[in-house]
C-alpha cells in the first residue's frame, strides 16, 4: 500500500520535527521550572507578619525578583521603603534604586541614586564605577573622568577604570 520511499519520507519527515520540537520544550520547561522556583521565593519571602522585616540579602534578592518581572514600581517602592529603615545597608538600597531607573532608560535619576549611595558609602568602588557609567550615559565625561579616577585611588589596578579612563582621555582631547 505505501512505498519504500513514503515511509522514508515520513520518518525523516518525524526526525526533523522531534530535532525542532525538542530544544523549545527545553526552553519552555526551564522557563517555568524558573518561574515556579521564583514565585514560591517569592512567596515565601513576603512576611505574613507587617512586624517582620526581611534580611539585606531578602531584601535585595526580591528587588531581584522584581526586576526580572520588571515591576519596576514595586521595586523601588519596596527599596525606598528599606532604605529609610535600614541605614547601614541604604548605599545598597540606593545603588540597586539607581539600577532600577537604568534599566528603564531614567538615567538622570539613575545617576541621583548612584550619587547617594556614593555619599553613603563613598569607598565603595561598585557603587563608583555606576556612578561613572551613568555620568558617561549622560554625556558628562569630565565628571567619569573624576570618579574612575577616584576609583583606582581606592583600587589602582582596577581594569574597568583604567580602560574608561584612557578612552575619556581620548574623547576630552578631541
Amino acid at each position: 500500500m505505501f512505498n519504500q520511499n513514503s515511509v522514508f519520507m515520513f520518518q525523516l519527515y518525524l526526525v526533523f520535527i522531534i530535532l525542532f520540537l525538542t530544544p523549545i520544550c527545553y526552553l519552555a520547561g526551564s522557563q517555568l521550572v524558573k518561574l515556579l522556583v521564583e514565585n514560591h521565593l517569592f512567596k515565601s519571602l513576603i512576611p505574613l507578619d507587617r512586624n517582620q522585616r526581611l534580611t539585606k540579602e531578602q531584601v535585595l534578592f526580591l528587588a531581584k525578583i522584581y526586576i526580572n518581572k520588571k515591576q519596576w514600581l514595586s521595586c523601588i517602592l519596596m527599596l525606598e521603603f528599606y532604605s529609610k529603615i535600614d541605614k547601614p545597608n541604604s548605599g545598597e538600597y540606593c545603588n540597586s534604586i539607581g539600577f532600577c531607573y537604568q534599566l528603564m532608560n531614567l538615567n538622570r535619576l539613575a545617576k541621583y541614586y548612584y550619587s547617594q549611595a556614593k555619599k553613603i558609602s563613598p569607598s565603595n568602588i561598585l557603587f563608583l564605577k555606576n556612578l561613572a557609567n551613568a555620568y558617561l550615559i549622560c554625556n558628562d565625561p569630565q565628571a567619569s573622568l573624576s570618579t574612575y579616577k577616584q576609583i583606582l585611588e581606592f583600587d589602582s589596578q582596577n581594569h574597568i577604570a583604567l580602560e574608561n579612563i584612557n578612552m575619556l582621555i581620548k574623547k576630552l582631547e578631541k
